[in-house]
């Protein structure tokens, strides 16, 4: 056990913004797996996630002197991870950013409406589901995609994901209720009867 693995995010961050190289090693070895995770939302190989992992480390590492004491380190690395998932993505040319675009101005009407029943988080733990769920997830916009891994996976908060993504709450909560009502939609045509 290191005498670092007690200390918060933000105190390795203040720790490795002094040069504490062992402090950072930690802060990667703790959100790895949740940082890896959510860049496979983005990318369409392994290979091209752990390079986009691996610049999203280094990135964090670099800038790490402008991250804000008092913020909270997680929505700030995955911010880096989610900007640097989008270079990749513009770099590749594997989709187009029309894409990526908000698209408030072409809602369907089926978009507007209040969802009644929405997608329990238990769907992302059950087993025997997860390959049907993962099928059905590929066919979100990848902005969708990533606010429910980081709400229902990662367990934050609208407003922390309103931070990495850059958007307003509003905007958050419209793309979780959209992809919601999408990922129903698509699991239901999925599942045999």
């Amino acid at each position: 056990m290191s005498k670092f693995d007690s200390l918060s995010d933000e105190e390795l961050a203040e720790s490795t913004k002094k040069g504490d190289d062992e402090a950072y090693r930690t802060l990667m070895l703790r959100h790895m797996r949740h940082i890896f995770n959510f860049a496979r939302q983005y990318t369409k190989s392994e290979e091209d996630t752990e390079d986009v992992v691996q610049d999203s480390f280094f990135k964090a590492w670099k800038y790490i002197k402008l991250f804000e004491k008092g913020k909270n380190f997680r929505p700030w690395l995955f911010t880096i991870t989610r900007n640097t998932a989008l270079d990749h993505i513009k770099k590749k040319r594997a989709m187009s950013f029309s894409e990526l675009d908000d698209g408030n101005e072409d809602m369907s009407f089926a978009d507007t409406l209040h969802d009644p029943e929405p997608l329990p988080q238990e769907i992302f733990e059950k087993g025997q589901l997860a390959e049907e769920m993962e099928a059905a997830m590929t066919n979100l916009h990848p902005d969708h995609r990533a606010v429910l891994i980081m709400h229902y996976r990662e367990e934050m908060t609208f407003d922390e994901i309103a931070v990495v993504m850059k958007k307003p709450m509003n905007t958050v909560k419209s793309w979780h209720r959209r992809a919601l009502i999408k990922i129903r939609s698509l699991f239901v045509h999925q599942r045999p009867n």
